[in-house]
């Protein structure tokens, strides 16, 4: 490791660390390039860059209503990730490397939402109107970002969508006991009272084309997703008993109640099908058993998702596939499975295999496809984003190079395919930023690559921490039919601080070249006067 000879001199920048909230305006004060931000390792795998270890550290203070604050900077929609997130800055939190157990960051998260929850949402400080019209296609989490992103920079942005009611997936694909529909409205409104409008029920392709957008607004973001369902191609794939992932459970959020048998079973291993699962044993299903391609250590879902379909008395069937469904009279009676015994090739390319001499056979009156979900290719082959079969996005920018007027901009799914609600929201924000430049006449790619004035790798002080063990939440599983209570609850304040406490706090500002000149913007900039610059007495 080299050293720069600066890094030997005295460094003369003093941090509290029980009064830093480790914000990194010092940093980025700094006029000498002196100072850098040890970066959290939560921190560095939450893909918004969500300042985890201020707000964390902030609860164990007992300073809720400035770690809401904190949050609130780098996501807007808390309540939200509160319940649904992956929680990547878990799988990084240095506490989970030592110990074995994370620090419940999106309990905690959640917690403070929760906190707030009868309050009304502090708008964010808004721009000057720029003038400029921005158009997103599909109102997820993708295009939700963006809208928040691009009104804060004073532009005028409308979201278009084909549905009755904005949200996407977040409010068709996800069922109440996870995300219930009044917190998802509540921070949706956030946008409406921000400024930006709504134009639901039109379908982007259909009712307006892409070329009317880019005639009638200045930039086009395209966050359409992935909304179509996959299908096996088998016989008897379109008979009565047999349902799809995403449509039926839009139809159960629609009040339409499909009709579910006795014995139920979900053909996929991934959220969408633990979630379908779950909601048909709150339909009244006396049983009902996932087959999975995978093997039990392979499956895609969320692992807490799993334990808790297990908790319900749902069962796995895994390492099964290529189902032959059963009818009798057009009624669906069972299903045939062989072994499945690899998922993937050599190549890591999906490519499942079978051995047809081990079978196996599941009684069933009801059965739901989940196996994936995939883009519009159509809308996108209309809108110019596919060209030989590829999508037409730069990887950076995500910007369509390849259209004409280059006011089209692609995220979140529609990009790279199905993942996470957060990884979403950090596509949308990277599209508005890059919608942003564009509008501004400013260079797109400039600086992008440039993590920041932080440090990723440094030594961890794990002596302040609480010894406490992870705190463990209390799940609601269902009690029958109708029962769509959240699954998971909120924590109380004291397992909430107590929790906070397990945090080792891995961050922090340093002053890195021993550079200072004394100038203290850094000092003077601090909002939690946690920053000293130790002058020599003949200076001060």
């Amino acid at each position: 490791m080299r050293l720069n000879l600066l890094e030997s001199l005295s460094d003369n920048i003093a941090i509290d660390k029980d009064k830093c909230v480790f914000c990194s305006i010092c940093v980025n004060t700094c006029i000498l390039d002196n100072l850098r931000m040890k970066l959290a390792p939560c921190r560095q795998g939450c893909p918004l860059g969500v300042n985890c270890q201020g707000y964390v550290q902030l609860i164990a203070r007992g300073e809720e209503k400035q770690a809401m604050e904190i949050l609130r900077k780098d996501l807007p929609f808390p309540a939200i990730l509160g319940r649904v997130c992956s929680h990547p800055c878990e799988e990084t939190c240095h506490r989970k490397e030592t110990e074995g157990d994370a620090v419940a960051i999106r309990n905690l998260k959640r917690y403070l939402a929760d906190q707030f929850a009868d309050e009304a949402i502090p708008l964010p400080e808004m721009q000057p109107d720029s003038g400029k019209t921005i158009a997103i296609v599909g109102s997820g989490p993708a295009g939700m970002m963006a809208a928040y992103d691009l009104r804060i920079q004073g532009h005028l942005v409308t979201i278009f969508d084909s549905e009755k009611e904005p949200g996407g997936m977040l409010r068709w694909a996800i069922p109440d006991f996870r995300l219930p529909q009044s917190v998802l409205d509540k921070e949706m409104g956030l946008l409406a009272d921000m400024g930006v409008s709504f134009q639901c029920n039109v379908a982007i392709g259909k009712d307006k084309t892409i070329e009317a957008l880019k005639n009638e607004f200045d930039a086009v973001v395209v966050a359409t997703g992935c909304p179509e369902h996959g299908l096996l191609h088998i016989a008897g794939e379109e008979k009565q008993g047999v349902y799809h992932g995403l449509p039926f459970l839009k139809i159960v959020h629609e009040g339409k109640s499909p009709e579910i048998g006795e014995k139920v079973i979900v053909i996929g291993g991934g959220n969408v099908a633990v979630d379908s699962a779950q909601t048909a044993l709150r339909l009244g299903a006396k049983e009902v058993t996932m087959a999975t391609l995978e093997s039990d250590k392979q499956l895609p879902a969320f692992p807490e998702a799993i334990e808790s379909a297990a908790a319900e008395g749902i069962k796995f069937e895994c390492s099964w596939g290529n189902p032959k469904l059963n009818f009798q009279d057009d009624r669906l009676i069972g299903i045939d499975f062989q072994r499945c015994v690899q998922v993937f090739d050599d190549c890591g390319c999906f490519a499942p295999s079978f051995d047809d001499c081990e079978l196996h056979y599941l009684d069933a009156d009801t059965v739901i496809i989940a196996i994936g979900q995939q883009v519009d290719k159509a809308f996108l082959e209309s809108a110019g984003l596919i060209q030989d079969d590829k999508m037409a996005v730069d990887p950076l920018t995500l910007q369509a190079p390849n259209t004409p007027d280059e006011k089209v901009f692609v995220a979140g799914d529609t990009h790279k395919g199905p993942s996470s609600v957060i990884h979403a929201l950090a596509s949308g924000r990277e599209a508005a930023e890059s919608v942003h430049r564009f509008l501004c006449g400013e260079h797109l790619r400039f600086g992008r690559a440039y993590p920041g004035p932080i440090e990723t790798e440094f030594d961890i002080d794990t002596s302040g921490a609480s010894l406490d063990k992870r705190i463990i939440v209390t799940e609601h599983h269902a009690k029958g039919k109708g029962d769509f209570q959240e699954i998971e609850s909120s924590i109380t304040q004291e397992a909430a601080r107590l929790e906070a406490k397990r945090c080792y706090s891995c961050g922090q500002p340093f002053g890195k070249f021993r550079t200072c000149w004394f100038c203290l913007p850094c000092e003077v900039e601090c909002p939690n006067d946690a920053l000293k610059v130790k002058i020599p007495y003949l200076l001060r």
